[in-house]
């Protein structure tokens, strides 16, 4: 089959007209089945064409796929980013020192934290939890906290740590309506198939005021502008969509959800990952060496400068 074989289809996310914009394999597992993907012509989503049924999204993730640390602990947060979460994310509960009141007033301006703003007996719910690391961080910050996971080893050691975490899909969940103050779906929304389905559950089940919390690879990123297939974030044929801004903000919208902030990142491992699939490096991951993780530093500006990072985290409003 070339190119020219492969018809128009319409998007999943907006239904308009899309178009072939390349295939690939499962690079990181170095297997050779094709996988084709197209392009919006209108909000500029990447999606995976035709789109996996279940069963064949559940053979994509091989037992090695995710390793889950048997030893959930608690990330610690130092004193004075406890500090700076209480000048800037209101956690009085903390009650910093004098001392780090003061140098969090200083640093506040140059510092931007994802952890959401506190909640008295707030109620957070993250989806797709994996260990559970960030829940029983946000637990040690005062939050109420659930979570959902579908892989049997993250339940396993979530339920070890104490965790309420619902083993399965988020609609098998069946919350109630308007259940969680703040809830977080990192890098997650790219593996689903039907991000409407996902997305009108998400508001569903968020209050009034709520904040939704998602982080997942920008399709606009310079790295895949520049590396096309072997962009590491494609992870073929695992995400099924890879979203720009507008396709993200134009499907919470449609689900009564307002963007409250878009941000990007840009780190080495996605860049080094990348360069290693275009070398078809086997040996030791650049990402592990010192001189290419500096050199790396010249992509991370460019992609900070044209503000086209690798991962998007957005916040959305019920």
């Amino acid at each position: 089959m070339t190119t020219s074989d492969i018809k128009p289809v319409t998007c999943p996310i907006c239904n308009a007209e899309s178009r072939y914009d390349f295939s690939s394999r499962d690079l990181m597992f170095d297997l050779y089945t094709r996988y084709d993907y197209f392009s919006c012509l209108s909000c500029r989503s990447i999606f995976q064409q035709p789109m996996p049924n279940l069963e064949e999204i559940n053979s994509f993730y091989p037992a090695n796929y995710s390793i889950y640390d048997e030893n959930a602990q608690v990330r610690s947060i130092s004193k004075f980013k406890q500090a700076l979460l209480w000048r800037k994310k209101a956690y009085s509960h903390l009650k910093p020192s004098g001392l780090y009141k003061f140098l969090s007033l200083i640093a506040s301006p140059f510092y931007q934290f994802e952890k959401p703003s506190y909640v008295e007996n707030g109620t957070l719910l993250d989806v797709g939890c994996g260990n559970g690391r960030y829940l029983l961080t946000m637990r040690s910050l005062g939050w109420q906290v659930q979570g959902v996971e579908l892989s049997e080893d993250g339940l396993k050691v979530c339920r070890s740590a104490g965790l309420e975490v619902h083993h399965g899909e988020l609609l098998s969940a069946s919350f109630s309506a308007d259940s969680f103050d703040v809830i977080t779906a990192r890098h997650l929304i790219e593996h689903v198939p039907d991000p409407h389905s996902f997305m009108a559950e998400l508001a569903r089940i968020l209050k009034p005021g709520g904040k939704l919390i998602i982080e997942t690879p920008n399709s606009e990123a310079l790295g895949r502008v520049c590396l096309g297939p072997k962009w590491f974030a494609n992870e073929v044929p695992r995400h099924l969509v890879l979203f720009s801004s507008i396709s993200l903000l134009a499907l919470a919208q449609e689900y009564g959800l307002k963007n409250s902030s878009i941000n990007y990142s840009t780190g080495p491992k996605i860049i080094l990952n990348s360069v290693d699939y275009l070398i078809g490096n086997r040996g030791k991951p650049s990402n592990k060496i010192s001189w290419r993780r500096k050199l790396s530093r010249i992509y991370i500006w460019l992609a900070r400068y044209t503000k086209r990072g690798d991962i998007m985290h957005t916040v959305f409003t019920k």
